[in-house]
């Protein structure tokens, strides 16, 4: 068995802070450019930039102080609140990442996936994305071992399994693993909250989402134990048939979804006033508390495996910009 995940956390090096002088002349380095056009400008910024370096020794003293309380950098607890916690413009364009995953080439040993198309062949970029209405057997068998494989992955980091990631200069910092699972943004506003705590750390479910319609599902039973395949197939067929009958009866609730999608303080609005109801508050606790989310859309690409801006958009996105996801 190898190391522990952390337990090469104090080897790593600590950010540097740059001195004085060499920050001034790279501020200046960059400004360079865009100043180039104006000479008078740019002599003012390097007269301000000189004046700034006679005076500025307190407030370096200041940061090698701050630097000092905290536990691995002077910068990562500023970028967290003012790069991101802070930033206010949505975050499925402006700050969340998406990646693809590989088709499963043979789910179960019953069902083909289609191959995906390379950038050469006939059809890559012209393919679109079409709207079916309708969940099949392969996509909840897909989401299942999807689900069942990402809690693996948890396990593994959870018990300090993950093999350490390094370079040619040694040990990478893996303490991000740990912020994967059981982790929620919350809108504030003027700056979101993060929740991460025993209790969703020690979280058994996950949260599907189906035509914005939101689903608590239990991935672990009473004792602890992994619920098997066939059991979580089985409430994913039961949760599909719900959310499909209120479809066809008109009763789907309000799309609350993709307000997640939109600008933060106005998010942030919407999420206090859903917090004033009562009847809200087991259901925000339950999002809060999944260990992550599930999304199952109804779309397919044609041709099948073409790849385009257009469908990558979609994958992303939903099939309505914003739609069936929970980026928080």
């Amino acid at each position: 068995m190898g190391p522990h995940t952390l337990s090469e956390q104090g080897k790593l090096p600590r950010l540097p802070i740059p001195a004085l002088n060499q920050t001034i002349d790279r501020y200046l380095e960059s400004v360079g450019p865009l100043l180039a056009d104006d000479k008078a400008a740019l002599a003012e910024t390097q007269r301000r930039a000189s004046a700034f370096l006679k005076v500025a020794d307190r407030l370096q003293q200041r940061l090698v102080s701050y630097d000092a309380t905290q536990e691995s950098s002077w910068l990562e607890a500023w970028w967290l609140e003012l790069a991101y916690l802070s930033w206010r413009e949505g975050l499925c364009i402006n700050s969340n990442y998406w990646l693809t995953i590989a088709d499963d080439p043979n789910a179960y040993g019953l069902t083909t996936a289609p191959k995906p198309l390379l950038p050469s062949d006939e059809g890559y970029s012209a393919g679109k994305v079409w709207e079916s209405n309708e969940y099949s057997e392969f996509q909840v068998r897909r989401a299942v071992r999807f689900i069942q494989r990402t809690l693996d992955f948890k396990e593994l980091v959870d018990e300090g399994r993950l093999p350490i990631d390094r370079t040619k200069a040694g040990p990478q910092c893996m303490r991000q693993y740990t912020c994967i699972f059981g982790m929620t943004r919350i809108p504030r506003m003027g700056c979101d909250q993060l929740r991460q705590d025993k209790t969703t750390m020690g979280s058994r479910t996950i949260m599907l989402i189906l035509k914005d319609q939101l689903y608590s599902v239990d991935v672990y039973d009473s004792a602890g134990h992994r619920k098997p395949n066939g059991d979580l197939e089985s409430e994913l067929h039961t949760i599909i048939a719900d959310v499909v009958m209120r479809a066809d009866q008109g009763e789907l609730d309000p799309a609350i979804p993709v307000l997640t999608a939109g600008h933060r303080d106005r998010w942030s609005a919407a999420y206090a006033e859903l917090e004033k109801q009562p009847a809200n508050h087991a259901t925000l606790a339950a999002i809060q508390e999944a260990l992550f989310a599930v999304s199952l859309d109804t779309t397919y690409s044609d041709p099948f495996g073409s790849i385009n801006a257009h469908q990558q958009n979609m994958k992303c996105h939903g099939t309505e910009p914003g739609h069936n996801r929970w980026y928080d």
